[in-house]
């Protein structure tokens, strides 16, 4: 069909007239030709780049964390649920906390419920149907019916019993470690490695702490399918898990970041192993018999080996492992026939960080390995043909996945960063099945993590979810989809996205204003939620307008149709249509905007004053970005008193400036401030011509996260600190413009409800209530209704996860959260009868007084306790002066 200017024309206008989410023209192409695919920041290579991101989340949250400190987060977490219990999504099980039982004392008063609102899917149609969600870590599958269990790496382990690959219907998840206390170093549940028991498939082995991003702490095993838990001791220094292999009822091996670790007791105790993998990074375990074992690992030097196991996995002799020639090992993935003699290891060639050209291969179970060189195809391979693929990625770290054929020991298949890959003759020759966007094969995210079978079909994990290939050794398809070989759209319904921000607005310029959503997710781009049929505000469908890694977003108060969204080093998009279609690169007048040197990985976006609803702003490292018709040219605010800014070389002075985040005071137009690094905070009273820096933030471990001015008075300031560390205060307050600080968040001897020495990520105030508070922390939303006085947790049903970003309707009826791992929630009527709603019925009326009487006259009221919620002024009474304030909002 020859190219026709009316007929393009008469395209683009009905997809620019379609309603939100109803984009169904090449949805594949159109996902393919999304901005922030490729970034010149980034190198030219796909714009997700993990080893940039591991990195800023390095610099973000000041290092690894110890094991100290996350033994610590685990305790207060303990310690949250033992309160707030009865607000938890699920009951802890009995015999992993047996003091969680009653935890309905916990008080009323908190809020409503909150209700998690995706994404659970995105847009498909006929030739795209493919549905995505949050990276996994592991998957689980029990071999004597459909339930599988799929580890997450923000979103804790979901289970699914009717799990048919061949079912019609949909599958039905569900998160079984929503009740469990424990928190990751990004606040989330991060599941490292998972398995089932052979002798039970309803006891399951669950290690923290994901591989790469989010570190964990512990080992729990349930023997009821998911619904309990009990924690296992002897994880020694452990913070990573990297594989489970449970060899019989008694034996399980641990792969940690801590050597290898064993137990003999079912997973209840664990012992480090004699031998080689008993230090360094235990990556990968397989088993050849209950006895004969092998295992990879990395020394301290990044150097891997291969070990091997006569004793069911007590003792260890390195393998000898030859023909290598130049390549230099790294980490290694294994895979083994059961029952066989037949192995194979996936290589990371350290020279160059990339997938070696071939698999090492072993016939003796693991006592000796030989390297197998394929034929290389054009460019390499595992560079494979379709577009962006020039390289492997250059990421054999983090992305290595093989399986072998159960049923036939020379065909295996193989993941290598950006396609997956399959052999039939033991190594020698590969064909590629899969390209991280279709061009000319079936469609699979790249990324990938982990491989299991079952029925001949195999399972696997790449950050963008779960894909089952269905006949891996059939025909393989040229054109995307082709559900007889592949399905990728299982993932509908799991809600395990890793959101660092959310936009919204109470536009009525547009119908469903108030439902309209973005996000910003790691690895799945800026998305909109999407009207598919039942309503905007039913959908928990988004779809991605932006590539890559999706960062500061917001809409435009006022008008619906407007949207900002990022990606890396302050490359600001924007939407002029709802997000309807992808948004269009927004960066005129920001100097070092995309530079890696100039500009934060990163990016935020804040909006501005109340009275201007088109002024918006962003910053670089050392310069604020001031837009006045929401993000189409930005112009730069003075420096006039802040550092130079900083540009990520190594000989940066400590002085130099690294913007963390921004905000503008929503009742003063002149109100800006600036959270920076070294634990630095500046503000500008004359719109940004100049700037003081703040006072000194008591008790400050750096690493500031959150700037927020008070609504009605721009002297009360707010900041936030994400600090690991619990000796230090996470959150002040300011009432004379910064000059001064006071923490709000208690001291690790006396608490104030705010859990002590925990992140905190954000923090707002309320529209209607200046004295209304709310805290984004590593534990989900708590607020004080005193100015900080006081705090409680906030709502019902959210789990211990980190809250990143917050977003409230100016009239106060909803509110939003931003996850890291279990997707974004809503809260409705946040300021309707919220905190006179004592009965924690959704409704403030005379019923409350029941409530308020029991505690009436209580003196010495502790913050957090059941009286706490009655005492409304703060003033540790619970008086006549409460009961005013009671009644008049009943």
């Amino acid at each position: 069909m020859g190219f026709s200017p009316t007929r393009t024309l008469t395209a683009l206008a009905l997809l620019l007239a379609l309603p939100l989410g109803a984009q169904d023209l090449r949805l594949g192409q159109r996902r393919m030709d999304l901005p922030g695919r490729e970034n010149p920041a980034l190198e030219g290579r796909e714009a997700d780049r993990p080893d940039l991101r591991r990195d800023w989340n390095l610099w973000w949250f000041g290092g690894k964390l110890s094991p100290a400190y996350l033994d610590y987060k685990n305790q207060v977490a303990v310690q949250e649920m033992k309160r707030w219990g009865r607000l938890m999504p699920q009951a802890p099980g009995s015999r992993l906390l047996p003091a969680f039982i009653g935890a309905a004392a916990a008080p009323a008063g908190t809020g409503g419920t909150w209700v998690n609102l995706g994404p659970t899917a995105n847009l498909t149609n006929a030739t795209w149907p493919d549905i995505d969600s949050g990276r996994p870590s592991a998957i689980a599958v029990d071999p004597g019916s459909t339930t599988l269990y799929l580890a997450t790496s923000g979103g804790g382990v979901w289970k699914c019993a009717n799990a048919d690959p061949n079912a019609a219907s949909d599958w039905t998840w569900t998160p079984v470690t929503d009740g469990l206390p424990n928190s990751g170093s990004s606040g989330n549940v991060s599941a490292g490695a998972l398995a089932l028991s052979p002798a039970n498939a309803q006891v399951v082995y669950l290690g923290l702490g994901d591989a790469f991003d989010a570190e964990g702490r512990g080992f729990y095993k349930s023997i009821d399918g998911g619904t309990s838990w009990a924690a296992s001791t002897g994880i020694g220094a452990q913070t990573r898990s990297y594989f489970i292999l449970a060899v019989d009822a008694n034996v399980v091996l641990w792969g940690t970041n801590d050597g290898l670790k064993r137990s003999t007791d079912g997973g209840s105790t664990f012992a480090a192993v004699t031998g080689g993998p008993s230090t360094g990074q235990a990556w990968s375990i397989q088993a050849f018999s209950a006895t004969e074992l092998v295992c990879s690992a990395q020394d301290s030097n990044g150097a891997g080996s291969i070990y091997y196991s006569s004793d069911a996995g007590a003792s260890w002799t390195k393998a000898t492992v030859g023909g290598l020639g130049a390549i230099t090992p790294g980490r290694m993935t294994l895979t083994s026939v059961p029952s066989g003699i037949t192995g194979y290891a996936e290589v990371e060639d350290t020279t160059a960080s990339v997938i070696g050209k071939g698999v090492l291969t072993t016939g003796d179970k693991g006592h000796t390995w030989t390297w197998v060189a394929a034929a290389t195809e054009t460019g390499g391979l595992f560079q494979g043909t379709g577009g962006s693929m020039t390289s492997d990625g250059g990421q054999a770290w983090y992305n290595q996945a093989i399986a072998v054929d159960p049923t036939n020991p020379n065909r295996l298949i193989m993941g290598a960063n950006l396609a997956m890959y399959r052999s039939t003759n033991g190594g020698a020759n590969w064909q590629q099945l899969t390209h991280w966007y279709g061009s000319g094969h079936v469609y699979s995210h790249a990324d990938f993590h982990t491989t299991t079978s079952k029925g001949g079909m195999f399972y696997v994990g790449n950050d963008g979810g779960l894909s089952i290939f269905k006949d891996p050794w059939g025909t393989i398809p040229t054109t995307n989809p082709n559900a007889a070989f592949m399905d990728n759209t299982r993932n509908k319904g799991l809600a395990t996205h890793l959101v660092y921000n959310v936009g919204s607005t109470t536009a009525t310029n547009v119908t469903d204003g108030k439902y309209r959503i973005s996000l910003g997710l790691q690895d799945n781009g800026t998305r909109i939620r999407q009207d598919t049929g039942s309503g905007l505000a039913a959908s928990s469908t988004f779809e991605d307008q932006i590539g890559g890694d999706g960062f500061g977003t917001v809409v435009n108060p006022s008008d619906g149709s407007q949207m900002l969204g990022s990606i890396y080093y302050t490359d600001i998009y924007k939407s002029t249509n709802g997000g309807t279609s992808a948004f269009t690169e927004s960066i005129q007048g920001i100097t070092g905007a995309k530079s890696s040197k100039n500009a934060p990985f990163q990016p935020r976006l804040a909006l501005g004053d109340t009275a201007h609803p088109n002024t918006v702003y962003t910053a670089t490292n050392g310069t604020v970005y001031q837009s006045v018709n929401f993000g189409t040219s930005w112009a730069a605010l003075g420096t006039t008193g802040l550092p130079p800014g900083g540009t990520g070389a190594s000989t940066d002075p400590n002085t130099a400036l690294y913007i963390r985040n921004i905000g503008a005071a929503a009742g003063d137009p002149n109100a800006l401030g600036i959270a920076a690094n070294q634990g630095r905070v500046f503000l500008s009273y004359n719109g940004g011509s100049s700037w003081i820096q703040g006072g000194a933030l008591p008790n400050n471990g750096s690493y500031t996260s959150s700037i927020w001015f008070d609504r009605a008075n721009s002297q009360i300031v707010y900041v936030a600190s994400v600090v690991p560390d619990a000796t230090k205060n996470h959150l002040w307050k300011s009432t004379n413009g910064g000059a001064s600080w006071t923490p709000i968040d208690g001291s690790a001897a006396t608490g104030n409800g705010l859990p002590f020495g925990i992140p905190v990520h954000v923090v707002l105030t309320d529209p209607l209530n200046a004295s209304k508070i709310y805290a984004g922390t590593d534990f989900g939303v708590y607020f004080s209704t005193n100015g900080g006085t006081s705090w409680s947790r906030f709502g019902s049903s959210m789990p211990l996860v980190a809250v990143r970003d917050l977003y409230i309707a100016p009239d106060s009826s909803f509110l939003r959260a931003a996850t890291f791992g279990r997707g974004v929630w809503e809260l409705q009527a946040a300021g309707s009868g919220v905190p006179y709603d004592l009965n924690g019925d959704g409704v403030a009326d005379v019923r409350d007084l029941l409530v308020f009487a029991k505690y009436y006259g209580t003196t010495g009221v502790i913050a957090g306790s059941p009286a706490s919620a009655c005492d409304l002024d703060g003033s540790g009474t619970v008086d006549d002066a409460d009961l005013t304030i009671l009644l008049s909002h009943l």
